[in-house]
């Protein structure tokens, strides 16, 4: 962390509302709130935009080896990836409308916890 180097490869400036990485730092993924997923495969260098997957974004978590990720946005949801954020899929929650501000993994990924904005803790 001594050393930063601004990304400007990504385009224009963002909203960003959350990054995540990897263990070793190889795999990132970040959102943009009123935005796309975006995701990393080499330390950063390079991004790749999930143009599927707007959406008012409040926080993303990833595994410790980086395929398995979990994005909760405001009114969007919670979103499962499994390749390392090449495919989402919702989660069947029963309520959607809820404002998701931040989640957060196990390092194997299969055990999460999010936070609702005027809400309360949900734990899967």
């Amino acid at each position: 962390g001594a050393t930063w180097t601004e990304v400007t490869s990504v385009g224009s400036t963002k909203e960003w509302y959350s990054i995540t990485s990897s263990s070793d730092g190889s795999k990132y993924a970040a959102v943009v709130s009123g935005g796309n997923i975006w995701t990393s495969t080499d330390s950063g260098a390079h991004w790749t935009e999930v143009t599927s997957s707007w959406g008012w974004w409040g926080g993303i978590t990833s595994s410790s080896d980086g395929t398995k990720l979990t994005a909760a946005g405001w009114n969007a949801g919670i979103w499962n990836s499994t390749d390392s954020g090449s495919t989402w899929t919702q989660n069947n929650l029963g309520n959607q409308d809820l404002n998701w501000q931040g989640i957060t993994s196990s390092s194997d990924g299969t055990k999460l916890a999010a936070v609702v904005s005027e809400g309360n803790i949900w734990t899967s």
